[in-house]
């Protein structure tokens, strides 16, 4: 009898449960990354501002790009929200190029931002003017 083979009749057999293993294990890895790691992104519209200010009085004109649907942009002045004293009325205007927003304020503003809800309900930063006086 040759004792020599008896003892690694196993041997193969569990090299290659173990190949199978590590390959099954590969494939669940790599597939759990590729769904795990898919980043919803949402659109930010492309979109030229020019603001001006003259004598407190304020216009922000869509010099061109997308149209921003009413009611999905907001304008801050100073940090406050002045969106619903713009004329015409932002709500219930869309902002398509070559449309012109006008504010007039008591005072000379510092900062005004340019703020676009998506449709995932996240605000992004469109536009920062800052006024030095």
């Amino acid at each position: 009898m040759n004792t020599r083979f008896e003892h690694e009749n196993a041997v193969s057999e569990i090299l290659g449960a173990l190949l199978l293993i590590a390959v099954i294990s590969l494939a669940v890895s790599i597939i759990g990354v590729s769904i795990l790691s898919h980043v919803n992104t949402s659109s930010v519209p492309a979109v030229s501002f020019v603001i001006t200010n003259q004598s407190a009085t304020i216009t922000v004109l869509h010099g061109g790009g997308d149209t921003l649907p009413a009611g999905s942009y907001r304008i801050l002045i100073d940090g406050s929200d002045r969106t619903g004293e713009f004329e015409p009325l932002p709500s219930d205007t869309p902002f398509i190029p070559g449309t012109a927003l006008t504010y007039q304020g008591l005072s000379f503003p510092r900062t005004i931002m340019v703020l676009y809800r998506g449709p995932d309900g996240r605000e992004t930063l469109l536009v920062e003017k800052i006024f030095s006086w």
